[in-house]
């Protein structure tokens, strides 16, 4: 007699195409008899179903192709980015070749004036007046220059910084003495608009990020 075992797995053979071992009639006849092995072989029966329609052949899923609709996102922002970038580096290279005239034509219109000025009769005045004209041709020199050259600006900034905030409490002190006079607030008011103009510069070309880059390597330990 043919036990269960023997039978679930001769049922498990057919189901893998391999030989059974056992005649077809014998495994039908103790099917017919058997709930166990009914039910063994339906579950049998169906995970083996489930397994062959796993195992077919793959289905190609082609993914959808997002690059126009991430594009049509992203370019309209970036070409307003990169607009703004150009009409910015325009502006700031003209006021700062506008700014570098202004200095050059003030120095040369100081030494016209100055002509008259004799340096046996009074050579601390014009000593001063040489320095002050050379001055602002170095000043003039240096706008132009880093409006051509704009990487320059980072290390003109404390320069023009400086000579702001020394200028600024300077003419403080003039005018609470009342020493001030409209060259004084010209000298001010323009090196403060250098030093605003030359930030904007140096943000607009190479973005907010720098600040916090040049901060880092001006902390920076050497190795």
């Amino acid at each position: 007699m043919v036990d269960c075992s023997a039978i679930q797995a001769a049922l498990s053979a057919k189901l893998d195409g391999e030989p059974t071992g056992l005649d077809d009639a014998v495994i039908e006849a103790h099917l017919a008899n058997c709930e166990e092995c009914r039910n063994y072989y339906n579950r049998a029966a169906e995970l083996n179903r489930m397994l062959n329609f796993c195992a077919a052949e793959p289905r190609t899923l082609t993914p959808p192709d997002l690059s126009e609709i991430i594009l049509a996102e992203v370019e309209p922002e970036w070409r307003r980015h990169a607009n703004a970038k150009v009409i910015g580096s325009v502006l700031s290279r003209v006021a700062l070749v506008i700014l570098g005239v202004v200095y050059f034509v003030w120095g040369i219109t100081m030494l016209g004036e100055s002509a008259s000025i004799s340096i046996q009769a009074d050579p601390l005045t014009s000593r001063l007046v040489a320095e002050a004209v050379a001055f602002r041709i170095g000043l003039s020199v240096g706008l132009i220059f880093a409006a051509w050259k704009p990487r320059i600006i980072v290390g003109m900034l404390p320069i023009f910084g400086t000579l702001f905030t020394f200028s600024a409490g300077f003419g403080a002190r003039d005018f609470v003495f009342g020493v001030a006079d409209s060259q004084t607030g010209f000298s001010v008011a323009l090196l403060l608009i250098s030093t605003i103009v030359l930030a904007f510069a140096w943000l607009n070309n190479f973005g907010t990020g720098i600040v916090r880059r040049t901060w880092n390597s001006l902390n920076a330990s050497p190795a």
